[in-house]
């Protein structure tokens, strides 16, 4: 059958450019078809209110793998990285606990409330980042072709030919890392319930679970993956937001050949004798390639994109059972001043709004916002990673002006009671505003615009199921080579011709580019040998 292309991408996500620009690297005759007007997925920027852009979805950098920086050249595209100046904690009793990266100075503060602390947080890291190198190693592979809980997960560490190389200490922390709870983690090596409230209800982040569930510290994973120009353990910004970061790739693409179309939705894989031979647009437009990649997260590529009349019985089941939804809600707020800080010295507010913020409830109240969250209730307490990006990048904002992105959590998909996020939004925006008041004292005085995107509106803007900006949990039986299915974890899938590149595929969610990178290459080595 005389086919346009050689391979169809659909959307035009990070990971989806990412696909596209190594495709047309090896020559390969691509198109990405992305639904909406502009690409980038949730990596992207846009102009919220007047005068005023952010990273509407995505916001921190520092996950992009440097093999793909590398070898797309995005420096030259306009790829530009910013680090945060450090971190600030907000913690529920009103301390405010800024890390500078100073050596000295962080000692202090954590001498303030521990003797014994400061030198476990660095024992912490350096454990990390030995225990990184495993992890890292697997970024960029294909998981093997197993199945079955952590023997599969431990299997495909030791692909890599690291794993023998940690101490007995460290496999034996990697094995808890994968088994225990968060909260065992940190209370165990933690003195002072601030360091351990720090790090546990960080988990809260990229999670939804319990602490206290074995598995919940998976999320620490997150920590051990930073890398910024090199830099390990670092994180940061794209100046002109993540937007930045997809137009690089788009351009990267476009150099290579691919062809990019936007405000095209598609309504239809087209499947023939069990193989892909296209897709069919929203427009009934039929777009005929030898190959075709799905950005689009597991279930909706297969339960609707594909259909189950195209899939076996037991394979459908799996992916209806692949569990969805972060339980986020997304609020980018337009600020006509600096916010200003009431656990801080004026020395430092500066400072602080260019580090990563996070306001943190204590554990136990963590604990309850993910039960009141699982049974359809709005967090009472909410963390809420807070960045101030203009403070970083001028170029967002009018002069002394300011744009804030809140990602909050937990903020469950399904309301209780019948109720519906389109009624609630607003009310539930308010109520976190007025949370994060008792930090940023000026607030609601400085806010002339606000962007607010519950579960529901994630879900629509940006084609993800249930909101879920990692295209499913970071769960056990959700990760290597679990994800999302044993029959698709290596990125083919059973539908002969079509294969997952996006973040529900190994290694999961994030701005990496290694689920695009790593399906481009198991698409080349099939076009390859069909040829």
């Amino acid at each position: 059958m005389p086919t346009g292309y050689d391979a169809i991408v659909i959307g035009g996500g990070h990971n989806g450019l990412t696909a596209a620009a190594y495709l047309g690297r090896a020559g390969i005759r691509t198109l990405v078809l992305e639904r909406r007007h502009v690409v980038g997925g949730a990596a992207v920027s846009e102009e919220f209110h007047p005068g005023y852009r952010n990273s509407i979805a995505s916001y921190s950098l520092g996950l992009m793998r440097s093999e793909v920086i590398r070898d797309l050249d995005l420096k030259q595209y306009g790829l530009e990285a910013i680090p945060y100046r450090g971190s600030l904690e907000l913690l529920s009793d009103g301390r405010a606990i800024l890390f500078t990266g100073d050596a000295a100075h962080d000692q202090a503060v954590v001498g303030r409330f521990s003797n014994r602390d400061y030198q476990a947080i660095l024992d912490l890291r350096a454990r990390f980042l030995r225990i990184g190198d495993i992890v890292r190693d697997q970024y960029l592979r294909e998981p093997p072709d197993l199945a079955g809980g952590l023997d599969t997960v431990l299997g495909a560490l030791r692909i890599g030919g690291k794993l023998h190389r940690l101490s007995a200490e460290d496999r034996a922390f990697l094995m808890r890392m994968f088994t225990s709870s968060a909260y065992d983690l940190v209370t165990g090596w933690f003195e002072s319930d601030t360091m351990r409230q720090i790090y546990a209800v960080h988990c809260v982040g990229s999670n939804f679970a319990s602490l206290h569930g074995p598995g919940s510290a998976v999320p620490f994973f997150l920590n051990v993956l930073g890398e910024l120009d090199g830099v390990r353990n670092k994180w940061g910004i794209a100046r002109g937001g993540m937007g930045s970061v997809s137009q690089a790739m788009a351009a990267a693409a476009r150099a290579h050949g691919a062809e990019i179309r936007t405000s095209s939705p598609i309504a239809k894989v087209l499947v023939h004798g069990g193989r892909a031979e296209g897709v069919r647009l929203e427009s009934g437009e039929e777009i005929r390639a030898r190959v075709v990649l799905a950005n689009t997260d597991p279930k909706r590529t297969f339960l609707q994109l594909v259909g189950r009349e195209h899939l076996d019985a037991e394979f459908a089941g799996g992916i209806e059972r692949f569990r969805m939804g972060t339980a986020s809600l997304r609020m980018n707020l337009a600020l006509n001043a600096a916010p200003e800080f009431s656990g801080l010295a004026a020395e430092e507010a500066e400072l602080a709004r260019g580090t990563i913020i996070h306001m943190l409830p204590d554990i136990r109240t963590a604990e309850r916002n993910y039960e009141r969250a699982r049974d359809g209730e709005t967090s009472e307490e909410p963390y809420v990673t807070i960045q101030i990006a203009s403070a970083l990048d001028d170029s967002l904002a009018p002069p002394g002006h300011h744009v804030m992105a809140l990602l909050c959590k937990y903020y469950p998909y399904q309301l209780s009671g019948g109720r519906d996020w389109d009624s609630v939004k607003d009310e539930v925006a308010d109520a976190i505003i007025a949370k994060a008041e008792r930090h940023f004292p000026n607030l609601r005085r400085i806010i002339v615009g606000r962007q607010v995107l519950s579960p529901l509106d994630i879900e629509r803007v940006f084609g993800l199921t249930e909101g879920d900006v990692f295209q499913g949990r970071h769960e056990l039986d959700q990760i290597f080579s679990l994800r999302p299915h044993p029959e698709a974890a290596r990125y083919r899938t059973p539908i002969a011709g079509l294969y997952l590149c996006g973040a529900g595929a190994h290694p999961g969610g994030g701005v990496t580019g290694a689920p695009g990178h790593n399906a481009a290459k198991r698409v080349i080595k099939d076009l390859r040998r069909r040829r």
